[in-house]
């Protein structure tokens, strides 16, 4: 077995040179790609909620519509006001 080492197999065992624009590159990608799958995720669980949370909100709509409207003043409400509250696009006063 040979000791010595050829310029070319010294170059191999030596890092690549640093290029900075392909490492932001590389960078801007890899955000991009985490970007992309949170917001897959997120329209998941939007699309989820939707379709799971449907019944809750149907017993809350049922619920609402069946106070009076003497209730629903009481607690801050208008019969108006109940898809909204049973949505959460109702913000709190």
């Amino acid at each position: 077995m040979n000791a010595h080492m050829t310029k070319a197999e010294a170059a191999l065992l030596l890092p690549f040179p640093r290029n900075p624009a392909a490492e932001q590159r590389d960078a801007l990608r890899d955000a991009a790609g985490r970007a992309n799958e949170t917001a897959l995720l997120q329209g998941l669980a939007r699309l989820a909620d939707r379709i799971l949370g449907w019944p809750a909100r149907a017993r809350l709509r049922a619920e609402l519509a069946s106070l009076s409207e003497r209730e629903l003043v009481d607690i801050g409400l208008t019969r108006g006001d109940i898809d909204r509250v049973a949505t959460g696009s109702l913000a709190h006063r």
